[in-house]
């Protein structure tokens, strides 16, 4: 079993693998300064509101921010296929989230929360397209 530091380094590994190999990446540069910011206030969105509600948020809108949030989720998504070994799309990823229950719920909340902290630590290592 890995210790804590060694998961640490795996997740963040593979958060910035998943964020070179996403739409919001081209040439090592983040399109946009405020998916920083997105990524960053979901996994408070999830300690506030939820896991169901805020992957609801972020899979359906936009909302009050000029990017289009749904993309966490599809990053959120490789980090699951990535860590869990297997393959799945984000809609079917965002469906497995809200139809969980129990300790199948709670173990998804602690991978997701897990996954944003990495995705939150390794997009700070990249530049932003000026606006």
């Amino acid at each position: 079993m890995a210790t804590d530091k060694e998961r640490k380094n795996k997740l963040i590994k593979m958060a910035d693998e998943v964020i070179r190999n996403s739409s919001i990446c081209k040439n090592g540069v983040i399109e946009s300064e405020s998916f920083n910011g997105q990524i960053a206030a979901f996994s408070v969105a999830v300690a506030m509101s939820g896991l169901k509600p805020a992957m609801a948020i972020y899979f359906s809108e936009t909302g009050n921010s000029s990017i289009d949030k749904s993309v966490i989720v599809d990053l959120l998504a490789d980090m699951y296929c990535k860590d869990e070994e297997t393959s799945i799309d984000k809609k079917s990823f965002f469906e497995k989230v809200i139809n969980a229950e129990g300790k199948d719920e709670q173990l998804l909340r602690n991978l997701i929360i897990e996954y944003a902290i990495a995705l939150k630590l390794a997009i700070r290592t990249f530049k932003f397209k000026k606006s």
